[in-house]
């Protein structure tokens, strides 16, 4: 076009010609007198350098230029005014794609709960999640590689803000043929000696420091046959009655078939507890909004 430029507004004035077949209703559909109507028309003919309408003073029809050139047209309007709505909707939280990092723990349960909330709340919003360990979720937030993380309590101080979000209590997981799972009165001090199933010291983080504490204060000893990282790993274990585990209770949300979930009587403040912070590279109105609706969501019991 040889530099040359047209605006929006040539290009709506067209539509309505286009569509019209007239330029004084054009001019009424667009508010306006006829002669600064024919005006732009012929500033959009000279920026694109070909007639678009054959025009005269008892006809106006579209040329074969025009006709294609209108198809354009109303294509690029379409996306001017989705570009203009989409940002007006990213200013106000309400659009746009953010990373959500979250330990494999909240899988099971926390998480899908925040997708439909955000899905029924803010359907702009690409929510995109992706499972890591504590380490890398706060990791990424400092590299901007997430903008939401939920975590465990990091066993390294850290400079983020951190939110206690979700709170839950510990239960036994057993598998259904085991003693244990009908025993009355079944308790901690039972663990005694018992095939275990517990976290990890190099990958279990705060899992593996809170069941290992309290056993340990309790003077409890289990028989640990396999030590692993993950609850949902804990619990696929005990369903093939390889041992008995400590998890969190939403972990039960997996329902496996050979598991039956037994509360030991542990103590009220032995609890897991997820952390919700924001990343520090872009804090923008859509991380507080989503945010927000996250700590929501986690407030009410779950459903």
């Amino acid at each position: 076009m040889d530099g040359k430029l047209f605006e929006l507004n040539h290009l709506r004035s067209f539509v309505a010609v286009a569509e019209e077949l007239n330029f004084r209703r054009a001019a009424v559909r667009l508010n306006m007198t006829q002669p600064p109507l024919s005006r732009q028309i012929s500033l959009l003919e000279h920026a694109v350098g070909v007639r678009l309408l054959d025009r005269n003073n008892r006809s106006v029809r579209l040329t074969a230029a025009g006709r294609r050139f209108l198809c354009d047209a109303v294509d690029i309007l379409k996306r001017a005014e989705s570009a203009a709505l989409f940002a007006r909707q990213s200013a106000r939280g309400e659009s746009g794609a953010l990373v959500l990092g979250f330990v494999p723990s909240a899988s099971v349960e926390v998480v899908p709960r925040i997708i439909t909330r955000v899905e029924r709340d803010l359907p702009g919003v690409r929510l995109i999640p992706s499972e890591m360990m504590t380490f890398e979720i706060i990791e990424a937030l400092h590299s901007g590689g997430v903008e939401i993380g939920l975590f465990r309590l990091p066993q390294r101080q850290t400079e983020l803000k951190l939110s206690k979000v979700f709170s839950e209590p510990f239960v036994l997981a057993v598998p259904r043929d085991h003693p244990f799972a009908t025993k009355p009165d079944l308790c901690a001090e039972d663990l005694h000696e018992t095939p275990f199933i517990g976290f990890s010291t190099e990958r279990g983080g705060f899992l593996y420091e809170v069941v290992q504490g309290f056993l340990s204060a309790r003077g409890i000893s289990p028989d640990t046959r396999y030590s692993v990282a993950q609850s949902h790993t804990i619990m696929t274990l005990v369903n093939e009655g390889l041992g008995v585990g400590i998890v969190p209770r939403s972990i039960c949300a997996m329902k496996m078939p050979d598991t039956v979930i037994r509360d030991i009587g542990l103590p009220d403040d032995l609890r897991s507890d997820l952390y919700i912070a924001r990343g520090t590279k872009n804090p923008d109105q859509l991380v507080s909004e989503v945010s927000s609706l996250i700590v929501d969501e986690l407030s009410l019991p779950a459903r």
